[in-house]
């Protein structure tokens, strides 16, 4: 019968990532093989201890943790033990062979070479400034930025005519074992080697170039496709677009987007806003007008008789395009202002003062 991890950890599917911690933790103190009294006795501990450790470096790791929550234990080599090689290992630092062990024990001890810890980050953030047509619509854009990106003398490798030798250091393993002492006793931890910085080799001569780093700086440009219905402030994240580090990994382009005014327009959300201006007698007679939409062609509307200033007509339709269903689109809210002349002429006077007769 298989082994539950959250069993032998004592906690529930659904504890978070430290509650397993300090679960594991405790166990590991109660059941260390140090502890025990007899052989026996430490026989059973070491038992114990094996499958705390698996369940734990499990557990300890999001992406393991997904894949056993949807496939159990046997996507993990069934009872693979995580790297505990027996009851030699306590005290004489020799048990521990797995790095994954030592990387769930760097988590309690703050080493600098978990490799949780040496993630590169490679993300590189920068910004475009759109049309505000531009982000109504959607639109391409070559964005001109700097990264870094394989050395094209030595195609990333470091080396000069690709030539290498053995890393004497780790023996071309790209790790090495190092020493630490812990509550539990003196533990061997693999990490990564710092003179081939894991790769097991290092170049006969650098390359000149990028003087054995494999990667150089350059200036370059990106293609980009702006979705329609982006708002200002919003970021894109386009995979794969950002800097490239010496060991193959490549990291995102974060690229935030700015939208400049419209001399007409506001938007807010989806919809679009706009002020009418129209005389007294437009707004007293009604009339039609010819007004701007956001695809650049004029729409005439009605101004009914009697229609009052701040009063606000709708075109259905005629907004943005939803940025995550680009079939649908907000409305265009037009506000009719009426503009109060500050001259007349004579006859305009002339006319005012009859009208203003009839109103009393």
């Amino acid at each position: 019968m298989a082994k539950n991890y959250y069993e032998t950890l004592g906690v529930k599917k659904t504890d978070s990532d430290d509650v397993i911690k300090k679960a594991y933790k405790k166990l590991a103190l109660k059941y260390h093989p140090d502890k025990a009294s007899d052989d026996k006795a430490k026989k059973d501990c070491e038992e114990k201890f094996k499958s705390i450790n698996e369940a734990y470096t499990t557990l300890s790791d999001k992406t393991k943790r997904q894949q056993y929550d949807m496939g159990g234990r046997q996507g993990f080599g069934g009872g693979r033990s995580g790297g505990f090689s027996g009851a030699q290992g306590f005290g004489g630092g020799q048990g521990f062979g797995g790095s994954d062990f030592a990387d769930a024990f760097a988590d309690f001890f703050g080493s600098g070479n978990s490799r949780r810890q040496s993630r590169e980050n490679l993300d590189l953030y920068e910004s475009v400034t759109i049309k505000f047509t531009e982000a109504a619509f959607g639109c391409e854009k070559e964005i001109p930025i700097r990264k870094n990106v394989p050395c094209s003398a030595c195609g990333g490798s470091g080396a000069k005519d690709g030539k290498f030798d053995t890393c004497k250091n780790c023996d071309g393993q790209g790790r090495i074992q190092m020493q630490q002492r812990t509550p539990w006793g003196v533990i061997n931890q693999a990490v990564t080697c710092d003179v081939c910085n894991g790769r097991g080799k290092i170049p006969k001569e650098k390359c000149y170039t990028c003087n054995g780093n494999g990667i150089e700086n350059k200036k370059t440009t990106v293609k980009i496709s702006i979705p329609k219905g982006i708002d200002d402030g919003q970021t894109l994240r386009i995979s794969g677009a950002g800097n490239a580090s010496k060991h193959g990994n490549t990291g995102d382009l974060l690229l935030e987007v700015h939208v400049k005014s419209h001399k007409v327009f506001t938007r807010d959300r989806f919809d679009i806003h706009m002020d009418l201006p129209i005389t007294f007698s437009q707004a007293a007679l009604g009339d039609k007008i010819k007004i701007p939409t956001l695809s650049d062609e004029d729409l005439k509307i009605k101004i009914v008789k009697g229609t009052e200033s701040g009063a606000v007509l709708r075109l259905k339709g005629k907004g943005i395009p939803f940025l995550d269903d680009p079939f649908y689109k907000g409305d265009q809210f037009v506000k009719i202002i009426i503009k109060t002349p500050k001259k007349l002429s004579k006859a305009q006077m002339k006319l005012f003062q009859e009208l203003s007769k009839l109103e009393k």
